[in-house]
């Protein structure tokens, strides 16, 4: 009996409380076979989360290795790293919560990241699969350096954008904000390659409890008191900032629908044109998407704006945690 080939994963990132959820999913998933893990500037500096990056592979005994790459947004790539921002303490000071972990120097390769996209793609052309969870840096280098290649990417799944809302001014998202030239960039491949946007306006459709995560500690195992760990500093802040008990864990979105899209409904998805605003001030970084095909303009990108939200924390208790999510669903969301 024959068995369904294993899909083809790189995963693009920038560890984050909530990459480390989506890490893990990825890692665990027995559909995925994850080629290799690139990292880029964002949540932290790039030896933040090149580390961090390793710390997971660690944790979950994973076979990929780690590749390092940008260290800034495309524009800042020649300037002083000291002079680069990144997200400050929302993910902790090492953004993943301060909590010790190991990790393998050893796993570490030389090959820098974007040589290594250029590389995999070349070797399975059609069958890449790209989970971007920080700033498109890495994923725009490669097209800019060789765009017949990057168009040989099967899909690329990004967690970014905002249709009707941002984060880091009322129109932008973090990650499209901290490198929008990267992300108009990207899309720029969008009629040769499916890119799925994962806004905010999918993301705080899943959000997760207190309860949810104190089922994490209680029932999670190891594992589960380490991401209960981890994403301690990062809930907080939401109760600091917005009197919120819980946290959206934004970066777990694309694994959960690339693995299952049911999540969402046919209607929730949208085929349409998108661009990234490069100017400077308040609309830097904001998407600017034509869900009503209003100016007949190349479709670029499948946008998705809605999710269930309970489904969606449901397969990720299955995937990562096995027999334990029944408990989940019985207690915790029944």
């Amino acid at each position: 009996m024959s068995t369904q080939p294993k899909r083809k994963i790189i995963i693009d990132t920038d560890p984050g409380v909530d990459d480390a959820f989506a890490i893990v999913t990825a890692l665990r998933y027995q559909g995925f076979e994850v080629l290799g893990i690139t990292t880029v500037a964002g949540n932290k500096g790039l030896d933040y989360v090149t580390k961090n990056a390793l710390k997971l592979v660690e944790i979950m005994n994973a076979g990929c290795m780690v590749y390092k790459g940008a260290n800034a947004a495309l524009k800042y790539l020649d300037k002083p790293v000291d002079e680069i921002k990144d997200a400050g303490d929302t993910h902790g000071f090492d953004g993943l919560g301060g909590i010790k972990l190991p990790y393998d120097l050893s796993k570490l390769s030389d090959l820098p990241a974007v040589d290594y996209i250029l590389q995999t793609v070349r070797n399975y052309p059609g069958e890449i699969e790209i989970i971007a969870l920080g700033p498109l840096t890495n994923i725009a280098v490669a097209i800019q350096r060789e765009p017949e290649t990057m168009k040989k990417v099967k899909k690329i799944w990004s967690m970014g954008g905002g249709v009707y809302r941002g984060n880091m001014t009322p129109v932008s998202e973090f990650n499209y904000w901290f490198d929008a030239e990267a992300a108009e960039i990207t899309y720029g491949i969008g009629e040769d390659v499916d890119i799925y946007m994962f806004g905010l306006d999918v993301t705080y459709k899943t959000f997760f409890t207190a309860n949810d995560f104190f089922f994490l500690k209680q029932e999670g195992g190891e594992l589960g008191r380490r991401l209960y760990d981890m994403s301690q500093d990062y809930a907080g802040s939401y109760w600091k900032n917005r009197r919120i008990t819980g946290a959206v864990i934004h970066d777990l979105v694309p694994v959960i629908y690339a693995i299952d899209p049911t999540i969402s409904h046919e209607e929730d998805v949208y085929r349409c044109t998108l661009n990234v605003c490069c100017e400077p001030g308040l609309v830097h970084g904001q998407t600017i998407v034509d869900l009503v095909d209003r100016h007949k303009y190349p479709k670029n990108a499948y946008v998705v704006l809605n999710a269930d939200g309970r489904k969606f924390k449901e397969v990720f208790m299955e995937i990562v945690f096995g027999e334990v999510a029944e408990l989940y669903k019985k207690y915790v969301v029944s």
